[in-house]
């Protein structure tokens, strides 16, 4: 999703707020990489005429130079340290856009496309986690998106009266896929892709087991969200993949209902 001019400018403006609290030589270095015309910028080095210099020089790119420059600004800033990276996240954030693979996105995008492939008691927790992510509750977004996955095994046991839950999360959802014939499933849509049978066991298989170590992952994960070690860029990127993981559980799942 391409950005317009108007949101070109609103993140720039943003970025060059970043850009800032960087040293005058790195962030006149960032702004040269991004193809901002530094010339004008004032020897001295002082802030005070540095920064009003610098943001001249972003307004004159013409709109096409303003997008190319945005990502080349973002990741310069963003590898300076775990912290800018940090502190870069929380204010896009705050702005409705997160910074993922060199592209803008905004808040929200990614789980609007993915939720027309999601069951219908899985799609408002998991956008919700997405969000809670995108203002800086790891545990909260944990706690939805396994949540989630929770409703959505809950409603199937329901629906096909069985009586015999298990108590552990990863239990219920690979009792869930055995009984209702997931893997056998999965082949036969492979082989009606003309897959060969011997590749689409295997293939079917390899998603089968996949879907059940990550159950149990997600399993020990909520049990100990509380416990971030680490950076907090890190913890970030985990609980992203959390929520992935669990909607992919529940992708399996769609049409069970």
């Amino acid at each position: 999703m391409a950005l317009t001019d108007p949101e070109d400018v609103r993140l720039g403006n943003v970025l060059l707020g970043k850009l800032m609290d960087l040293s005058i030589q790195m962030k006149c270095k960032i702004a040269a990489k991004a193809g901002m015309d530094v010339s004008g910028v004032p020897t001295a080095q002082n802030n005070a005429v540095v920064n009003p210099a610098l943001a001249r020089a972003f307004a004159n790119l013409d709109p096409g130079s303003k997008r190319r420059a945005l990502p080349i600004l973002a990741h310069g800033i963003i590898e300076r340290s775990d912290q800018d990276r940090e502190d870069l996240t929380g204010l896009l954030q705050q702005h409705g856009y997160e910074y993922i693979n060199r592209t803008f996105v905004p808040v929200g995008l990614i789980d609007q496309r993915e939720s027309l492939h999601l069951p219908t008691e899985s799609r408002a927790d998991l956008s919700q986690a997405i969000t809670r992510l995108a203002e800086g509750d790891e545990s909260g977004a944990i706690t939805l998106a396994c949540g989630a996955v929770d409703k959505l095994m809950k409603a199937i046991y329901e629906k096909n009266d069985w009586n015999d839950s298990p108590n552990s999360f990863q239990a219920r959802v690979n009792t869930a896929m055995q009984r209702l014939g997931i893997l056998a499933e999965m082949k036969t849509e492979l082989l009606a892709r003309g897959i060969e049978e011997a590749e689409a066991d295997r293939t079917a298989l390899e998603i089968t087991n996949a879907t059940k170590h990550a159950a149990n992952a997600l399993e020990v994960i909520r049990r100990t969200q509380g416990d971030a070690h680490g950076s907090k860029p890190t913890y970030r990127r985990m609980v992203y993949e959390v929520i992935k993981w669990c909607s992919a559980i529940c992708g399996l799942f769609e049409g069970k209902m």
